[in-house]
């Protein structure tokens, strides 16, 4: 099959496809919008039908519905009303309604048994007729029977298939039109043109290599035969050209593995930065708080303390990069995930203060331990909560919540017990766009240059260490929530808890 050819059924079956799809779209939208305009204009009659009935059967005027049922008949005689009684027996009918009756049994017992109206269309494709069965209660509000509604659907029908018909004209006026234009096109701008290549190439290939290809165009097809003629004195230099593009390529490898190690080392350097900042932030609040008091109390010592603290913990951080370096996994012991949260929720405490955002903490007396690293546990805390601090406006909230939970082993149906530790804001939120690259390395949602973008990806990488799983959610101008769950030291904690 020729070229020319295979591209122009491509076309034509492309076009074909794309614009049945479309008709056929159309079709299914002329459908739900027919169904839903008879199903609002039926729900409608039935509801008014339904409380004329009712008025009348509260009155005791049996001979009202009955002159209800006639005047509805000569209004829309197309439409069979039936009334029923609270043991689901005909009590009235309007005339000629004896061929919808056999279809009204089931959906009147499921009425009288819920109490609620049932409005169904029936038949092939749910286009044969509607149904609706509308409860009638009497002043009590008790059940006082059922009022049944059928109406065929002949009208529908008739023009969604004249819809049809239509959309199906066109479409294949369309196709028809594009499939003649499209091959008058590819056989006078692919098909001949290819031909006289083609014969070009059998002659080179014979021995004449004075041949050269009489395709005089302006276009991409003329560029071919252009470079197919100077390709035949110029062998030796495509050979050159060949030679230099392979060197180009064995450097360029060189330059991307050389550009891989310095991309590592660039990462290693700014989660250095990027973890000595937050204790960084801690100690120069301290700083600051032990440089505003006039005199030496308690609260200035414990200050400083944690300023001894902090100090310590910036080295263990260095190490333990200089330890991921070296592929050293986390150091694992049980954990008093309390206890842990306790101290970075104090730790926090005055930053919060200084930004005038008010911070929760909530958590349990007993809480099941967790086999975790204590310092990359204070580490995901402390990364959260200060994003959290950073994210929320002056007079907002910041809640650090501590609860047993179960969480879905991610690839499977399997349920561990955990502990959830849920960090959630009222701050400024995040767009879906933002959402979807909050986890990769060196992107940040700040607008200025004061993060590395590695704070979220160290804490997803640190749970995934763990065991544990990492989920967000957050929407534009409401808020964020960062749940954290880590599994449960062993089996019988698991089993209490899921208990």
């Amino acid at each position: 099959m020729r070229v020319s050819t295979k591209l122009w059924l491509g076309l034509t079956l492309t076009t074909a496809l794309i614009l049945g799809s479309y008709g056929y779209r159309q079709v299914r939208q002329e459908q739900e919008d027919l169904r839903h305009a008879v199903d609002q204009e039926f729900r409608l009659l039935g509801t008014a039908i339904q409380v004329a009935v009712e008025n009348a059967l509260r009155d005791g005027q049996t001979a009202d519905v009955h002159e209800i049922l006639e005047s509805l008949e000569f209004k829309d005689p197309a439409t069979d009303v039936f009334v029923f009684d609270a043991k689901a027996r005909l009590s009235a009918s309007s005339w000629g309604g004896s061929q919808s009756l056999p279809a009204l049994p089931g959906a009147v017992a499921e009425v009288l048994a819920s109490r609620e109206p049932v409005v169904r269309f029936e038949g092939p494709g749910g286009l044969s007729h509607l149904v609706a069965v509308l409860p009638l209660r009497n002043d009590n509000d008790a059940l006082a029977g059922a009022l049944a509604l059928v109406r065929p659907l002949d009208d529908v029908r008739r023009d969604l298939a004249a819809t049809a018909f239509s959309i199906f004209l066109s479409i294949l006026t369309l196709v028809v039109g594009i499939a003649a234009v499209g091959w008058l096109l590819f056989r006078l701008y692919v098909h001949q043109p290819l031909a006289s290549l083609l014969e070009a190439m059998r002659s080179v290939r014979a021995g004449d290599l004075q041949a050269s290809a009489s395709v005089d165009r302006r276009d991409e097809v003329g560029e071919v035969a252009a470079e197919f003629n100077g390709m035949l004195g110029e062998l030796a230099e495509v050979r050159r050209r060949l030679a230099q593009e392979e060197d180009s390529r064995r450097a360029l490898n060189a330059e991307l593995q050389r550009a891989d190690k310095l991309v590592t080392i660039g990462q290693l350097a700014a989660g250095v930065a990027h973890e000595i900042g937050s204790p960084l932030q801690v100690l120069n609040g301290r700083a600051r708080a032990l440089a505003g008091r006039p005199d030496i109390s308690p609260e200035v010592r414990r200050n400083a303390d944690i300023l001894v603290e902090q100090s310590d913990r910036i080295a263990r951080i260095i190490q333990q990069l200089l330890n991921l370096a070296r592929r050293k996994p986390p150091r694992f012991e049980e954990v008093d995930v309390r206890t842990a949260g306790r101290a970075i929720f104090e730790l926090v405490e005055l930053d919060a203060r200084r930004r005038g955002v008010r911070l929760e903490f909530e958590a349990p007396e007993a809480l099941p331990r967790v086999l975790a690293d204590g310092d990359q546990l204070q580490q995901v805390l402390l990364n959260l909560l200060g994003n959290a601090l950073r994210a929320t406006p002056r007079g907002g909230r910041v809640r650090l919540s501590l609860a047993p939970s179960l969480y879905r082993l991610p690839g499977s149906g399997t349920e561990r017990a955990s502990v959830a530790l849920v960090v959630e804001d009222t701050g400024v939120g995040m767009t879906q766009e933002v959402l979807a690259k909050v986890f990769e390395p060196f992107f940040t949602a700040w607008g200025d240059s004061s993060g590395t973008g590695l704070g979220l990806a160290v804490v997803k990488s640190i749970v995934a260490e763990h065991g544990g799983t990492l989920v967000v959610d957050s929407r534009k101008d409401e808020g964020t929530r960062f749940t954290v769950h880590l599994p449960v030291r062993n089996n019988q904690e698991t089993r209490e808890i899921a208990a």
